[in-house]
């Protein structure tokens, strides 16, 4: 059996060494585990070149000398900062740089079982795939490395992915490719494209704010040769494998709606599920009516939670004080009525948890209303 580590994004910087360094030492823990013989790091190993000179060092060191062969494809970050530095004149140790542009092209053998690495390091522009002489597919499997952002699988939520260029899915089909080991998109997605697999395993760790679920990467068996006959439209390629990497943590984000005195839902209940890596980030709203509790609800947060993650982040962007508001007539009476509409608790913490954000949400829509009824009043 052929055993090959996909991976990608890690953003190793000095502004958080130690945890980019603790993430880089499980993903090899991981590869010395599976028994990989390849380990594909497919672009942004390094926030900045900057970043690659100054760590250097401290990645040979982990590295080291590993029974498997680590093929490392430079992305678009590699390229900030750069100055008139070159990466591949930097020592990185036992790492393989394949920074061939506009393609390179190799063949391995592990365990009786061929595979070729078409590695594609990042380019502004990949339009001229079409006059590239890439040689035909032999009897191996053939994977590519590439790092950008393949038509069809682009990230729509609300940072989205920047700062490298379209790949035309169909430039894999063209040269033959099984699996295109992909980076840059920091969301986990797998997909079929005609008798191509495309994947991205996502960010190796939590790079920034809505980066959900696991970091970790793709873990792929070969366990033979590849067979001639395709199914029009499919693939003969296994499906990778999603492997976690513990250590990197997860980004967590709670909305926190407040009472009128200032107070939160049961921070503790929620924290029960924050890990030490945990980048946690808690979005405070509502309305109340002393501005200066909020302020001190913020400082007693982090003073309990902050040693207990990495990173947590409080936004109090949302809150809005209304001095008085609860002796107003209509605001008591509304009050009484929505206090009497508090959801029951159930079976399921989640469905718990949506209801009452959908409560709070009421509450605050209700009296940001009385608040501009009021203002409007001689």
């Amino acid at each position: 059996m052929l055993r090959i580590l996909h991976a990608a994004d890690l953003h190793l910087s000095e502004a958080d060494k130690d945890y980019g360094l603790t993430v880089l030492e499980e993903l090899l823990t991981i590869a010395r585990r599976e028994r990989v013989a390849f380990v594909l790091f497919c672009g942004d190993l390094f926030d900045t070149f900057a970043d690659a000179e100054k760590l250097r060092a401290d990645f040979r060191r982990i590295l080291g000398a590993p029974a498997f062969e680590f093929l490392y494809l430079p992305g678009n970050h590699e390229s900030l900062r750069r100055g008139g530095g070159d990466l591949s004149r930097l020592d990185l140790g036992a790492a393989t740089l394949l920074d061939g542009a506009p393609f390179r092209l190799d063949r391995r053998e592990s365990g009786g079982i061929g595979v070729e690495f078409l590695s594609i390091p990042h380019q502004d522009d990949y339009s001229g795939y079409g006059n590239w002489s890439v040689s035909p597919k032999g009897g191996a499997w053939r994977i590519a490395l590439a790092h950008g952002v393949v038509a069809g699988m682009a990230y729509r939520g609300p940072d989205r992915e920047g700062g490298a260029a379209a790949i035309d899915p169909d430039m894999f089909r063209r040269f033959g490719v099984d699996y295109a080991a992909l980076g840059h998109i920091h969301g986990r997605r797998c997909q079929a494209h005609g008798a191509s697999m495309l994947a991205y395993p996502g960010s190796s760790r939590v790079w920034r704010r809505n980066e959900f679920g696991a970091r970790g990467a793709y873990l792929i068996e070969l366990t033979s040769a590849p067979t001639g006959a395709r199914v029009p439209g499919s693939t003969a390629f296994p499906e990778p494998i999603f492997l976690p990497i513990t250590s990197a943590g997860e980004y967590r984000h709670y909305a926190l709606p407040l009472s009128l005195e200032g107070e939160p839902p049961d921070v503790d209940l929620l924290a029960r599920e924050w890990g030490r890596a945990d980048h946690v980030d808690l979005q405070l709203s509502g309305i109340v009516e002393d501005d200066r509790a909020v302020g001190r609800l913020e400082a007693d947060l982090k003073a309990r939670y902050g040693h207990r993650v990495r990173r947590l982040d409080i936004d109090r962007d949302e809150v809005s004080a209304l001095p008085g508001i609860s002796s107003q007539p209509m605001a008591r009476k509304f009050l009484e009525a929505w206090e009497a509409r508090m959801p029951h608790a159930g079976a399921d913490p989640d469905q718990v948890r949506a209801e009452h954000e959908i409560w709070f949400r009421a509450r605050e829509l209700a009296l940001n209303a009385l608040k501009s009824h009021l203002g409007r009043m001689p």
